[in-house]
């Protein structure tokens, strides 16, 4: 029974896996990131191939052992974590770059794949041998070939645990990014990217307590089963996930502004102190006069075309003469209107909230302790010309 749940789940994941891939190579907008996607879904679908097409092997009474699909498996393991990591880095890069140095991530899955040809090339009879642990009748050249195939599998565990500490990282730098061209950041966050590397290393774990358990360490908790129906519901969760994903740091009202944004250095900028000043005062004006702070979805794209002047100059005025990003730049009129609000009117927080141009109560409440020490509750309190609020 086990062995039919891991084929139903591995030929589905393989059907979703090539949907997926086929949807994304259709895509016309942001190729980079969905072909990147597409490119990991491809790797999931090798690697649970062996699984699907096992027992109809068994049926062709085709001559084969377990070890004659390592070669795809192990090449196919090794390269889910770099692929997804590629497409983690497309995703959140202002203009859809690859990562530096990515033949480096892509060492590992070569050198599973130069194994997997030698293995290929291992007689039947000597993988056989191998799985009775019969060593006196394989050749030296054959060990040293299932050495190699054996080290590799282990470093699959510790590129894992790599990945997601990269992914990690680069999702934290994300964030600060995205505070340079959202006013509420909370929908471009990727918190699923998140979610998908928490359950990743709790199966990173399950996995190892797996391998342990065959090496005779450690007592098998689960069954091989469990592998697989976790592994397809951690897959299915990132396709869902991956295929609704746009890259927040592109303008997607205007394919011209990407090239406007490509790093380009402050110091060649051709704006003068004055025109500097020029660009604050429209800002401030927009802000002020013309209430575009209430936007919830307010983006520095917006703003630039507001005001007449190019998403860099706006980028450079808030952070050389205001000393602020655009996140903070926005909420601090957000929160302005908020105390004015809090302090002469009996509306709600959670009114409150939405009036100033804030998206969710939690968004508002941390902005607004950041910038007065205190939340929205205890700031009306202690207003002299507060309102005690009954509803929130």
């Amino acid at each position: 029974m086990d062995a039919v749940i891991s084929e139903i789940t591995a030929i589905a994941t393989i059907a979703i896996a090539l949907f997926g891939a086929v949807i994304c190579w259709a895509q016309s907008r942001f190729q980079k990131v969905y072909r990147s996607f597409s490119l990991f879904l491809l790797f999931v679908a090798l690697n649970n191939l062996p699984s699907a097409i096992e027992r109809a092997l068994e049926l062709a009474q085709f001559q084969h052992t377990d070890l004659s699909f390592l070669p795809l498996s192990l090449f196919s393991s090794l390269s889910l974590a770099p692929s997804f990591w590629l497409y983690v880095h497309v995703l959140t890069s202002n203009n859809q770059n690859r990562p530096n140095y990515l033949s480096i991530h892509m060492v590992l899955p070569s050198l599973a794949g130069l194994a997997g040809l030698a293995l290929w090339f291992v007689p039947f009879d000597m993988q056989t041998a191998m799985l009775r642990d019969d060593l006196t009748s394989i050749s030296d050249w054959a060990i040293t070939v299932f050495a190699f195939v054996g080290i590799l599998e282990l470093t699959a565990y510790v590129q894992l645990a790599i990945y997601v500490v990269l992914v990690v990282r680069r999702l934290l730098h994300y964030r600060q990014q995205l505070k340079d061209v959202y006013a509420s950041t909370e929908q471009h966050e990727l918190n699923w990217i998140i979610v998908i590397g928490l359950f990743s290393f709790v199966f990173w774990l399950v996995q190892l307590q797996g391998l342990l358990a065959l090496l005779g360490i450690y007592e098998a908790l689960f069954s091989p089963v469990l592998y697989s129906v976790a592994g397809f519901a951690l897959f299915c969760t990132a396709a869902f996930w991956g295929l609704r994903q746009r890259p927040a740091l592109v303008a997607n009202n205007d394919d011209n502004f990407q090239a406007e944004q490509e790093n380009r250095k402050y110091e060649n900028s051709a704006l003068t102190a004055d025109a500097l000043e020029r660009i604050e005062n429209r800002l401030r004006a927009a802000m002020r006069d013309e209430q575009l702070h209430k936007n919830p979805n307010l983006s520095l794209w917006d703003l630039a075309q507001h005001v007449g002047a190019s998403p860099n100059y706006i980028s450079q005025t808030l952070n050389t003469v205001m000393n602020q990003n655009f996140f903070d730049f926005v909420n601090s009129y957000r929160i302005e209107d908020a105390k004015h609000l809090l302090a002469h009117s009996e509306a709600s927080v959670l009114a409150i909230t939405y009036d100033v141009g804030f998206n969710s109560r939690s968004s508002f409440y941390m902005a607004f302790k950041k910038v007065t020490g205190h939340t929205p509750s205890a700031y009306r309190k202690n207003c002299p010309n507060g309102h005690n609020e009954t509803t929130s």
